[in-house]
């Protein structure tokens, strides 16, 4: 999917025509132009893709925040910028159309079920079910009970296409994240079909996620909040999925379609932009107290490294080998998650490996030393010519 930002305002000469001629708009609309100029920061491929499908019953439109590598998007953010989000949205919004003071959603609890389809089943690749083999995959969804268990038959059943995906807030051609960007937007667009739920009997199943997921509802979108569980990973997801029985309205009685989609599309982008905001405050407000925590006993680090009994142990799984580097490391970083409870873990971890390699050096510079002093008295040692 290409990126989805233009810096440049748009090229095209009728978009300056507007008061020249009266027909101009339903000309352009016809074909998919609009008389509204880019903008910096404008994603026209949203827009165009809009243009294209809004009048498919089975589209959906979502915005998903996550963090972009140079092959892949993964969806979710920290736990704790989602608390955050969940809190500032439960105070509401005004500005995107949710009212200060509403009672928060109620929790929905449901479980997904992946099912594989032999021979495709006359559905189209989703490429979305991890360790399907490339096969069409059908999604069976089910309400739990308060205890949290699902309920024997599925809700809904259905196969899920994915058109496109438009990656947001970056300019066309960059191949790798920048350093400082610390949540990334994807808007997509899919066809989800509903099937029998017979379809799935005696189908195997790829995998199950456990969700629990709270909706927040604008006039033009639903930011959807969702706590994922599948197996052993836990995602946290931010969604924002446009409400797509009114944007066909907008499109469908507006003068000019074109202008319209565009319209939408910004207003999209605008609450993907703030809530990637709000959730990379909180992921830079951690970072800057991580780092300040581990600042002010940075010395008291080091003192405690330095001493005779946890040195001796460190330089002796130095001289075991190199398998016994990572055996030194935990000893380390065991005792100052001990003593300095309240540092961040991962920053521990990363002392320990740090004095540890210091250690290392240190031995091996010794013992280079040693060595050149030894060749040095052979030398000595040698008959006068």
């Amino acid at each position: 999917a290409a990126s989805a930002v233009v810096q440049q305002p748009c090229p095209h000469p009728a978009v300056w025509a507007r008061v020249c001629d009266p027909s101009l708009g339903q000309r352009l609309s016809a074909l998919g132009l609009g008389m509204v100029s880019l903008e910096e920061g404008d994603a026209p491929l949203v827009r165009d893709l809009l243009l294209e499908h809004f009048r498919n019953p089975a589209l959906e439109v979502e915005g998903k925040l996550g963090r972009r590598s140079q092959d892949k998007f993964t969806a979710g953010i920290s736990a704790e910028s989602f608390a955050e989000l969940e809190a500032r949205l439960c105070a509401g919004l005004p500005s995107f159309g949710l009212a200060p003071g509403s009672a928060p959603p109620e929790a929905e609890v449901t479980v997904d079920r992946f099912h594989a389809i032999e021979g495709g089943g006359g559905f189209r690749n989703s490429n979305r079910a991890r360790g399907a083999n490339k096969g069409s995959t059908v999604r069976s969804s089910f309400a739990c009970d308060d205890s949290d268990c699902p309920l024997k038959e599925p809700f809904e059943v259905l196969n899920k296409t994915r058109l496109s995906d438009c990656h947001i807030g970056r300019p066309c051609g960059d191949v790798a994240p920048p350093p400082n960007c610390l949540v990334d937007m994807r808007v997509s667009f899919s066809l989800e079909t509903v099937v029998p739920g017979t379809i799935i009997e005696g189908m195997p199943l790829v995998y199950e996620r456990h969700k629990r997921r709270q909706t927040f509802k604008a006039r033009l979108f639903r930011i959807q909040l969702t706590h994922v569980l599948q197996g052993q990973r836990e995602t946290f997801e931010v969604e924002v999925e446009l409400r797509m029985d009114v944007v066909k309205h907008r499109l469908e009685a507006a003068s000019v379609q074109a202008d319209e989609a565009l319209v939408v599309t910004r207003e999209l982008v605008a609450i993907l932009r703030e809530l990637s905001q709000q959730a990379a405050e909180v992921q830079l407000c951690r970072k800057r107290k991580r780092v300040e925590d581990f600042q002010a006993v940075e010395l008291e680090l080091r003192a405690t490294s330095d001493e005779p009994e946890v040195h001796a142990e460190l330089r002796r799984c130095v001289c075991e080998g190199k398998e016994a580097l990572n055996r030194a490391k935990q000893y380390l970083c065991g005792i100052l998650r001990v003593r300095f409870s309240s540092v961040d873990e991962v920053a521990l971890f990363r002392f320990a490996g740090r004095q540890v390699a210091r250690v290392m050096q240190r031995e091996l510079s010794e013992a280079q030393k040693g060595s050149e002093g030894a060749s040095q008295s052979d030398e000595s040692d040698l008959p006068a010519a």
